[in-house]
């Protein structure tokens, strides 16, 4: 077991196989190599991924087939080599999303950006889709 302190939930206790590693860490945190994911409350939609090494480095994230459901038809060749394809089940994506009350939406999550994370292994890695239709400040839009 390993204690995580976080400034959002306090310290929380996980299983050391949560651990995500990032051997390239994050874009703009190449130091930060190891996070978990957290749910924000039970029934969200959204998720922090947790930094197990800075307590107030957390990202909000969500899973961007709800609502771009052909989504990592776009990733490059190479970041599919990287992660021995993109199959059902072995390989989970994730939006970073950004909250912005004052804006028109005030939810945008980053499509450009995503993070992928190979579910055996628990490897990830924020790729950059260089030729997406998408945006890094894509509408996220939630039924109400």
């Amino acid at each position: 077991m390993l204690t995580v302190s976080t400034t959002r939930f306090g310290d929380i206790l996980i299983e050391e196989d949560r651990v995500i590693h990032f051997p390239e860490g994050l874009l703009g945190f190449p130091d930060q190599k190891a996070f978990i994911i957290q749910q924000h409350k039970p029934g969200s939609f959204f998720y922090w991924l947790q930094s197990i090494n800075l307590p107030y480095l957390a990202f909000v994230i969500i899973n961007p087939f709800l609502g771009e459901k052909d989504y990592l038809k776009e990733l490059p060749p190479s970041d599919q080599l990287y992660f021995n394809g993109i199959e059902d089940g072995h390989t989970l994506a994730l939006a970073l999303v950004t909250i912005k009350p004052e804006s028109v939406p005030p939810l945008t999550m980053n499509l450009v950006g995503p993070v992928i994370i190979n579910l055996e292994n628990r490897i990830g890695r924020q790729v950059v889709l260089s030729t997406t239709r998408f945006s890094c400040r894509h509408p996220l839009v939630l039924a109400q």
